[in-house]
């Protein structure tokens, strides 16, 4: 095990043609469409276990489950990722926001609205940005 950089022998990919519209973007994805998927599903799923169930019955715990530890941190994930897929397009970097966006996104997911709006609000004027990657 070294430190240092080498490049290596052989690249894996030396036989490789990328196709005309490929990009080599880490971030790229539907992840608006995902977060406002995840965050109205958490939404949801909250509404129902406040309103009626209880949480010593299965479909109480189940739902509560659902909603804390799956649901809220994959919103969070997906806030993340949309963030870092706009900063690496060069289209809008939040800094420090997004960091904060996150934690606020863990117990609260709903955050994404607010998140979603000073997205909107730094944007250039790009009619495509919401059209895709």
């Amino acid at each position: 095990m070294n430190s240092r950089d080498e490049p290596p022998t052989e690249s894996p990919d030396a036989g490789r043609v990328e196709p005309p519209g490929a990009s080599n973007r880490r971030f790229d994805g539907p992840w608006l469409a995902a977060l406002a998927a995840t965050v109205a599903v958490w939404t949801l799923l909250y509404a129902v276990d406040r309103a009626f169930l209880l949480p010593e019955t299965p479909l109480g715990a189940t739902v509560g489950f659902a909603h804390g530890y799956l649901l809220a941190p994959l919103a969070t994930a997906t806030l993340l990722l949309d963030a870092l897929s706009l900063a690496e397009r060069r289209v809008v970097d939040l800094g420090a926001f997004k960091w904060l966006y996150a934690l606020v996104a863990l117990p609260a997911p709903p955050v994404a609205v607010l998140y979603y709006a000073h997205r909107e609000w730094l944007k250039p004027d790009d009619s495509d940005l919401l059209g895709g990657p």
